[in-house]
């Protein structure tokens, strides 16, 4: 690769800085508390607990995913995922914006 990473290397790399992409905005944000209305203040909090959720998940779900071809580690110095391959395949995802929802017909 362009850095001298492994394909997995790099993959691993690159999901890990997309949550770590989420966590500075919200230390970005976090550090215009003084200048930002309590309710906008939270209410952004809010939204950005939510990215980093789905960032997490989309993370692992992929990284483990590719797991499956690659049959290596993920390294140490990241993150682990919080669940098994199975797990994310399981998930329902409702509210997904530009797909309607197939329960509301």
């Amino acid at each position: 690769m362009k850095f001298g990473r492994t394909l997995w290397d790099e993959l691993c790399y690159m999901y890990n800085s997309g949550v770590e992409a989420v966590r500075e905005i919200q230390r970005t944000w976090n550090a215009l508390a003084g200048f930002v209305d309590a309710a906008r203040l939270e209410h952004v909090r809010a939204l950005l607990r939510i990215q980093e959720q789905e960032a997490r998940w989309w993370r692992d779900a992929c990284l483990l995913y590719f797991q499956t071809f690659s049959g290596l580690p993920i390294p140490p110095q990241y993150e682990q995922p919080a669940h098994t391959l199975d797990y994310y395949l399981r998930l329902t995802h409702y509210y997904v914006p530009g797909i309607r929802e197939w329960r509301f017909g």
